[in-house]
């Protein structure tokens, strides 16, 4: 799949932070206080590089196959990773998703990616 870094991904998802797309609540606040916290929060997702790393190893390590339609929800896919590797932020593990080359749609401010729920079911151990 694709071998981007986090500075590529970021600079080709510039609403990208670590807490998704964007900030919290960010339609309700004024333009330069969601600007502020944008910038804090894309600051953040750089500190947390490693975390980005770890979970790029643990989506590729368990092979978890791409298909073409979007429908497995960011905020969901962290908590799995989480139980996992520790904890995650949303916004890392959207930047893993994309580092790895997952098909994507934007559902603010969580991303929606195209993962085999096969895949899915295999890694959690459910079967339903």
């Amino acid at each position: 799949m694709s071998d981007l870094t986090l500075a590529e991904v970021m600079e080709q998802h510039p609403e990208l932070t670590s807490f998704g797309i964007g900030v919290f609540d960010q339609r309700r606040k004024p333009r330069g206080v969601r600007e502020a916290e944008m910038a804090q929060e894309r600051t953040d997702l750089i500190e947390g590089e490693a975390n980005v790393h770890k979970i790029v190893a643990w989506l590729r390590d368990n092979d978890l196959k791409p298909i073409q339609t979007p429908s497995r929800n960011s905020y969901a896919l962290k908590h799995l990773v989480e139980k996992r590797i520790g904890y995650v932020t949303n916004g890392e593990f959207i930047a893993a998703a994309l580092i790895v080359g997952y098909p994507y749609r934007y559902r603010t401010p969580n991303v929606l990616f195209g993962i085999s729920a096969r895949d899915l079911r295999r890694v959690s151990g459910s079967h339903g």
